[in-house]
Order: structure tokens, then sequence, then C-alpha cells
């Protein structure tokens, strides 16, 4: 009886492993809906991730060919402007979409498998993997056109999307935990970021800031990430106040504020 009773029981290590294989299907389910929720509506759904930051680089494009001015890195302003724009709308895109993963699919929260933390990380992975996605495309396309190269070190690049996927993540968790405790702190999330688009060098570099104010500008961690990020494309460039330590110190320490965020406001977040 005794050999029975200990032949039946599961081993820590096999339920941890189960339990694991579960939060993957769970993670996968949701994206796979997110991805039809999003994208599966119209024919050209998928296309319209590609609308925004081709507009924000045609825009300024037209802007700087209007003002004769040259590419601060390379010979081509639409490839500068890429490099700059992607990780930007990364960073916008997952963690305001973040905010609003619970809102938009709290019945999901009905199955005991689901928590709020799978419904928010799945829609964060979603919108990582769709930006990248649409960078490698845009590349292809500049690369057409004659304008692209290949990045300089795919490993640096990679590393760069990655840390800025970490913080926006970070960032979107602690701002879903916000919008449940006061509504209206989104429309306060979105009127602070704004003003971001114009101090993260996505269409300067930081070297090219004056002195007395680069000092103030270099604190903010998304302009570290867009160096970073055209640091690992342009072979030729390495920004002299790039810091790669701070900004992975920063999305670390986001990532596990939003984390033991998500955790203690659970229940709140479930009855949202």
């Amino acid at each position: 009886m005794t050999g029975t009773t200990t032949g039946n029981k599961i081993p820590p290590v096999h339920r941890q492993a189960s339990a694991l294989a579960i939060q993957g299907r769970v993670l996968l389910a949701i994206m796979l809906r997110e991805t039809t929720t999003r994208f599966g509506r119209t024919r050209f759904g998928y296309a319209w991730a590609l609308v925004e930051p081709i507009a924000h680089v045609a825009t300024l494009l037209t802007i700087f060919t209007l003002l004769r001015r040259a590419a601060p890195i390379g010979n081509d302003l639409s490839l500068f402007f890429t490099t700059g724009i992607v990780p930007w709308l990364m960073f916008v895109n997952i963690s305001s979409r973040t905010m609003k993963a619970v809102d938009a699919n709290g019945a999901l929260l009905s199955y005991p498998q689901v928590l709020p933390i799978d419904i928010m990380v799945g829609r964060a992975l979603l919108e990582s993997g769709t930006m990248i996605a649409v960078f490698t495309i845009l590349l292809m396309g500049l690369g057409a056109l004659g304008s692209a190269t290949v990045p300089g070190d795919f490993l640096d690049l990679a590393g760069a999307l990655a840390c800025v996927t970490v913080f926006a993540t970070g960032l979107g968790l602690l701002n879903g935990v916000a919008v449940s405790l006061l509504p209206s702190y989104e429309k306060l999330y979105t009127a602070v970021t704004r003003p971001l688009y114009f101090v993260s060098g996505i269409f300067f570099t930081a070297d090219a800031i004056p002195s007395p104010m680069r000092e103030w500008m270099v604190l903010n961690p998304v302009l570290h990430m867009i160096e970073w990020t055209r640091s690992g494309y342009f072979q030729d460039y390495d920004g002299t106040h790039l810091d790669r330590g701070y900004a992975v110190a920063i999305a670390a320490v986001l990532l596990f504020l939003g984390l033991a965020a998500e955790r203690v406001a659970r229940d709140r977040l479930r009855r949202a």
C-alpha cells in the first residue's frame, strides 16, 4: 500500500513542468485570439500595422527634405528615421496596449487557468512580434529600393529591441494596475508620452544635443534604446552618450515592479 501511494505522487519537478506547459498554452491561445481580434477582421488587416511607421517616416522625410537636412547617420534619411520610429512605436504600442489588455479581455478571466498577467504579457509579446515583423518588412522594402543594408551587428540590434520589449512590458504592467485604481490614468499617460516623441532621438542623435540640455535628456531611457537600435544597425555608429547598462537596468527594474504590482493587484484586476 505504501509503495502504491508513493508511486502515485507527482514529483515537484513534473508539477512545475506541467504548470509551465499550461501557462504556455494559455499565452499562445491569448496571442492567437489577440491576433484574430486585431488583424483578422478585414482582408488587409495585417497591412495596417505597416501604415503607422510608414506615415511617420514619410512625414519626417518630407520635412527634412524641404529643410535640406542630411541624414545624421549614413546617407539615407528614410533609413535613419525607420531605425528611430520602429523602437519608438514598439515602446508606445506595448506600454499602452498592455495597459488596456485586461479591460479588453476581461471575459477570459472567468477561466481559472487565465490570470491578468497572462493577458497582459500575451498582448505585449504580440505587439513586440508585430513590430519586429514590421521592421523586417520595412528594411526589406528599403533594400529593394536600394536604401537599406544588412544590419552591422544582429546581436546588438536584437539586444536593443529586446530591451525595448522588456522596458515597455514592465511599464505596461504598471499602467494596467494604475488604470484599475484610477481610470483617468490612461489619459494622463497619453499626455505624458506625447512630448517624449520629440526628445527621444527619433530625428536626431544624442551627440547632436547641446551640452547643457543633454545632461537632462540622456536620463530618458527611450533615447538610449533608440541610440542602441541605430548602433546595432549602422556598422560604423556607436553613440558617445549611449549607455546600454543604464537602459537594461531601467528595463529590469520596471519589469520587476510591474510583475510585483500585478501580483499584488491581481484580485482587483480580476474584478475590474
